[in-house]
């Protein structure tokens, strides 16, 4: 499949772009400072900002399945004041789907968004999260909901739990509900990585919300 992966540069979407071209996919890699990532054979290397909605109207032709893995910095000035890239960009992302006709969307977004609140670990639900990434899940909240109600033929939103840099595993506990279930605790980036690249064609969890933890 012909995979375009917005967000690229970050570490997990780096990550992903290797995911992908092992599993066989044609991946486009979108992000604003790409210089980093070295084109080979699979892998073409675009720099696009999610933010400007021409820039991605300009990357979203031919491609079937679209992966988000972009956010905002947590520097002083998103924890202050909060961010809309999340929400912006993925405006952007459904209305150059709609256009060029792509079906497929996989969006990462993190426990802490929509109905994943009050979940996680003690330190997460009752630190973390309050103190430091509050304004950051407002703007993953409506991310979510953008991709909800977005009308794509398919979409999947992936939270990842808290993020480690431990080795990857394929051990892990998916969470489309809380209800008696133990509180995830937290994953490796590599992990989160491997499972967005399987969901690009891997239909399990469509049109629905899954927390990924170990």
């Amino acid at each position: 499949m012909k995979v375009l992966i917005i967000g690229a540069t970050g570490q997990i979407g780096r990550l992903a772009i290797r995911e992908a071209l092992d599993l066989g996919h044609e991946v486009t890699a979108v992000g604003r400072n790409v210089d980093r990532i070295k084109p080979e054979i699979g892998l073409r290397v675009v720099k696009a900002d999610v933010q400007d909605a021409e820039s991605i109207k300009s990357v979203m032709p031919g491609h079937d399945v679209v992966v988000l893995t972009f956010g905002a910095i947590a520097d002083f000035k998103t924890l202050l004041f909060g961010s809309r890239v999340c929400e912006i960009g993925t405006k952007n992302v459904i209305a150059a789907m709609k256009l060029f006709g792509t079906p497929r969307l996989v969006a990462m977004t993190s426990i802490g968004a929509g109905d994943s609140a009050g979940h996680g670990s003690w330190a997460f639900r009752n630190v973390i999260k309050p103190v430091l990434l509050g304004r950051i899940m407002k703007d993953r909240s409506v991310q979510e909901e953008l991709v909800r109600s977005s009308g794509l033929a398919q979409w999947v939103i992936v939270r990842p739990a808290v993020l480690n840099d431990n080795e990857k595993s394929t051990q892990l506990r998916f969470f489309t509900s809380f209800d008696g279930s133990s509180e995830p605790s937290d994953i490796a980036r590599s992990s989160v990585a491997a499972f967005l690249a399987k969901t690009i064609a891997d239909r399990t969890f469509d049109s629905s919300s899954v927390l990924i933890s170990n």
